[in-house]
């Protein structure tokens, strides 16, 4: 019978695998491009769900203070090792976006590839907002991006995906409801422990939120909207964007 757990927990162990395609380097490069057009110069930054910190490192190493976030303390314990192999002094916790306290104020949150779909609906973005908001310097940035309904119904919708390492297999299974813009991802995992093989089973779901529920919510709760783009680009977002990068400013 497999064992059914918290997202991303067993996940971990396959995560930096599985994403191996990422361009880390460009990300870091863009969210820095984005913080010179708005004319933000951080020091100290946060970034919530952090996962493996491939992209918190990166900053780290680019002479930023870094702090990480994450509910999968799987997650965090490769975080760490991977902060303490570059030896970097990163301070990782563990914690929910919609409610955590970390007593400090940054110059710049950023939480990045779609962990904004987490929030299932607008009251918990809402209170997602007004959390990071808490821990923002007057004026200080907000960057994250999300995933679109175009790139889930296209990529994602009834898809399966499946493979096979030597330590480790799994079998991951989309379906989006149109109707309540949610898609429900099954991941089974088959992990190696000595001999033989142990079943663990996450289920994830995300929601799918419009530009102008983002807007609104952002105005709602204390910031102003400086940008919706196309991810990579200064471009406006549109109706053929996979993902879409938002900026936004907290009220001074």
């Amino acid at each position: 019978m497999a064992e059914i757990i918290t997202p991303y927990e067993k996940f971990a162990c396959a995560y930096d695998q599985m994403m191996a395609n990422v361009d880390y380097v460009r990300w870091a490069n863009y969210i820095e491009s984005l913080l010179r057009n708005y004319k933000c110069y951080p020091r100290k930054i946060l970034d919530v769900a952090c996962g493996t910190a491939a992209l918190t490192v990166l900053l780290a190493e680019r002479g930023y203070e870094m702090w990480g976030l994450d509910r999968a303390e799987g997650m965090l314990a490769i975080a760490r090792q991977k902060a303490a192999t570059r030896d970097l002094d990163v301070q990782f916790v563990q914690g929910e976006m919609q409610s955590f306290d970390l007593n400090q104020r940054f110059d710049a949150v950023i939480c990045t590839y779609d962990s904004i779909n987490y929030a299932l609906s607008e009251e918990d973005l809402a209170t997602v907002f007004q959390t990071v908001s808490t821990h923002l310097e007057p004026s200080g940035l907000f960057i994250f991006d999300v995933t679109t309904e175009k790139n889930i119904a296209q990529h994602f919708h009834a898809q399966t995906f499946a493979e096979n390492r030597e330590d480790y297999s799994y079998i991951w299974k989309n379906v989006y409801s149109y109707h309540n813009k949610i898609c429900h991802t099954d991941l089974t995992f088959f992990i190696r422990e000595d001999e033989l093989f142990r079943r663990f089973e996450e289920v994830h779901v995300q929601k799918i939120f419009e530009v102008r529920t983002i807007k609104k919510l952002l105005n709602q709760t204390g910031y102003k909207m400086l940008g919706a783009h196309d991810m990579y680009t200064f471009n406006r977002s549109n109706r053929h964007s996979d993902r879409i990068n938002f900026t936004a400013q907290k009220e001074a």
